[in-house]
């Protein structure tokens, strides 16, 4: 292996934050291994996150706007002085716009192979995703996943870590272990762009040393992970570190006390996270199947199953290479007549009738090659279109089955949106075995807040506190439970979180609530102001600034919140009732008649119309 000067890879791997510890710059991988790097740029996982470019764009601009009929959203990205601008607006009854909203674009998500998604990055470095997709195999644009419905999550859907965690390459965030799941969603403002070269190969820094020295090619090689040399179990959990997604309604879920980017390839994956599937009543588990299915489908496949480990991902795909078009018919065959030798040679492309290629059910505009290898041939209506539905779910499982498996389960369940019952089965179990994380304690704590169960929320803080004292979000829901009782107590205890924890905003929401309680009018603006200039998307902490300012300030206030949320009931009566208190009775019906069609709650508006 030719060595390098060390001045220069280290030049080369510092050009960026890298992550974590032990991690580089993933251009420190150039110099050795140029012609890997170069095809790899055409691999969709080198192009999974990235900033917007206009020598990048595989977008019609031609086919907007769009207008989505049951939400009532005109939408539109168009770049203008060099960015990209996400625009939405409504029209009023007039025909007239109304609730206009524009945002630049930060980053793109998704190769573009399939489709693109687009997200903004708030000043507290929190992400969210824009409502408009472009769908590249039919060459349209439409909604985003999960979005076609009028009760769409608009411009307020948050790319958690854990989207990011298979969307990119590890970033620069500080650990913590302590939080997991509930820890805070910034990232940086400057970010890796795509997989890169570690997610599969484990951290570089090592290997580049032993490059740039003189020692051997076997020393070189051994300071790295080589997915092809581990034995099958592991080397197949380098790929569904990202892949193997059972269920998008119900994630994975991380090991309590392992952070978000402290997996490493060579790894028991389930030491990381316990994948998550689930029973869907109004679906047979034999014909689900969503965009992340691939290694899912492949497992369920007789092929897979009667290999001995022989068959896996790397079989066909080669990571580094994509291949093209005109080759791929001639490319799987040659795996597939590596065991079927006697195989008919009716057709040379095996895919096509052994793995048919078949509409998603969670991306309802993109087809996928279906990896369970069935006998059949395909059928039409696989590829027929189909609605977005959300799954009617009937049972959690967790195929690892860990020794602590119930909690986990619990909690998968509680974090996809299940209620009490849930909950009660967590209070039992954490009440049967004391858990020395506090992660599941907070997962109980936050339930029990959402119930308004006081007591139970002042307990399971106070176990918290027993294993992290000063946690702030201990003292945060603490302060609430108490705050009936002793105000000015519950008052110092958000303060103190917020010292803990500036960048968490909710705690300078919550706290401005108090203010706002206690007439510290003044005060609680102030808290309010510093939430949206965190996360300037906050629309609660809008609306309650409005409540505290007066007159145009006020009305401006309401009017941000609409444009933000045009579903919003609250800011429609509380816009109206500003507008009329200046004397606007014209404007102040413009709103409550586009509210009547356009509010999640339109009786309400209706009522205020009297």
């Amino acid at each position: 292996m030719q060595s390098l000067p060390t001045a220069l890879l280290l030049a080369i791997a510092a050009t960026v934050a890298a992550g974590p510890p032990g991690y580089i710059n993933d251009s420190a991988c150039t110099p050795c291994h140029a012609g890997i790097v170069r095809s790899f740029r055409q691999v969709g996982m080198s192009k999974s996150f990235y900033r917007p470019r206009p020598d990048d764009v595989i977008e019609d601009f031609g086919k907007l706007p769009f207008r989505h009929q049951r939400s009532g959203d005109v939408m539109e990205v168009r770049w203008r002085k060099g960015r990209l601008v996400f625009r939405r607006w409504q029209l009023d009854a007039a025909g007239k716009t109304i609730n206009n909203f524009e945002q630049p674009v930060d980053w793109i998500l998704g190769s573009g192979h399939h489709s693109r998604t687009y997200l903004f990055q708030t000043a507290n470095g929190e992400l969210y995703q824009l409502p408009l997709a472009w769908y590249s195999q039919t060459k349209e644009w439409a909604m985003a996943p999960g979005y076609d419905r009028r009760d769409h999550e608009g411009v307020q859907r948050r790319a958690r870590l854990e989207c990011l965690f298979c969307h990119n390459a590890y970033s620069d965030v500080a650990e913590n272990k302590q939080n997991g799941y509930w820890r805070n969603q910034g990232l940086p403002a400057q970010l890796p762009e795509g997989i890169g070269c570690q997610r599969c190969h484990g951290p570089g820094a090592e290997h580049v040393r032993r490059a740039s020295s003189a020692e051997s090619d076997a020393a070189v090689k051994a300071a790295i992970v080589r997915p092809t040399r581990l034995d099958a179990s592991l080397r197949n959990d380098v790929c569904y570190q990202c892949h193997m997604q059972p269920s998008v309604a119900v994630p994975g879920i991380r090991r309590f006390g392992r952070d978000i980017d402290s997996f490493r390839p060579g790894q028991r994956l389930s030491s990381y996270l316990l994948r998550v599937d689930i029973t869907d009543a109004g679906m047979a588990r034999d014909d689900r199947f969503e965009i992340n299915h691939h290694p899912y489908r492949l497992e369920q496949s007789r092929c897979f199953r009667e290999s001995a480990g022989r068959l896996s991902c790397l079989s066909c795909h080669d990571p580094h290479r994509k291949v093209p078009e005109p080759e791929r018919a001639a490319h799987y065959r040659a795996v597939c007549i590596g065991c079927h030798k006697d195989a008919h040679r009716a057709t040379e492309d095996c895919v096509s009738c052994h793995m048919p290629r078949r509409r998603t059910q969670d991306v309802v505009h993109v087809v996928m090659t279906d990896h369970k290898i069935s006998r059949g041939p395909v059928y039409p209506e696989l590829l027929s279109p189909r609605e977005e539905r959300d799954p009617v779910i009937e049972n959690i499982e967790l195929p690892d089955a860990p020794a602590d498996s119930e909690l986990y389960r619990v909690v998968a369940a509680m974090r996809a949106g299940s209620g009490d019952a849930a909950t009660r089965r967590l209070e039992q179990l954490l009440a049967a075995t004391a858990s020395p994380d506090i992660e599941p304690y907070l997962d109980l704590a936050a339930a029990q807040l959402r119930q308004k169960r006081t007591d139970a929320v002042e307990k399971t803080a106070g176990l918290i506190l027993d294993r992290a004292p000063d946690h702030p979000l201990a003292l945060e829901w603490l302060a609430f439970a108490r705050l009936a009782r002793d105000r000015d107590a519950a008052l110092e205890s958000l303060r103190k979180a917020a010292r803990l924890d500036p960048q968490r905003v909710e705690t300078q929401f919550n706290l401005g609530l108090i203010l706002e309680t206690r007439g510290d009018r003044a005060e609680a603006a102030a808290c309010f102001e510093r939430a949206i200039a965190g996360r300037a998307n906050f629309v609660p902490a809008w609306i309650h600034l409005g409540d505290v300012r007066n007159g145009d300030a006020a009305i401006a206030a309401y009017r941000r919140a609409l444009e933000i949320d045009p579903t919003s009931t609250r800011a429609y009566v509380a816009l109206a009732r500003a507008l009329r208190a200046r004397g606007d009775e014209k404007e102040a019906m413009r709103y409550l008649r586009h509210g009547e069609t356009h509010a999640a709650k339109p009786e309400v508006v209706r009522a205020e119309m009297k």
